[in-house]
């Protein structure tokens, strides 16, 4: 019984400190045109220079190329961005954000080329 109730509370810190991907739990949906959409393609160019911030290499942000967003405690965005890179030449970067309007924040969580 001893051993049993060790191995619950294991699980239970483990699920509380390592969660399941949310993206896994939440509805996608695509964006549409993302150059119709000011709001997304400010959302690339604040993600672009929130990623030059954390890392100083230089990126220039030229616009969205195409998105989608699922609404879970803020709306999750998840762009593909063209971006001149530190030789000047453009590349595809994937960003993914969160915006919470109630707070007015946004917190970029992943960026990374894309081939």
């Amino acid at each position: 019984m001893r051993t049993c109730s060790l191995l619950l509370i294991i699980i239970a810190v483990v699920d509380v400190a390592y969660p399941v991907a949310t993206s896994a739990q939440v509805a996608w949906y695509p964006i549409g045109d993302v150059n119709n959409e000011p709001h997304v393609q400010k959302l690339g160019g604040w993600a672009v220079a929130e990623h030059v911030k954390q890392v100083h290499d230089g990126l220039k942000f030229i616009k969205v190329m195409s998105g989608e967003k699922a609404p879970d405690a803020g709306v999750k965005y998840h762009l593909i961005i063209k971006a001149f890179n530190s030789n000047d030449k453009p590349a595809r970067y994937e960003a993914y954000l969160v915006e919470e309007a109630r707070s007015n924040t946004r917190t970029l969580i992943f960026f990374s080329p894309v081939n």
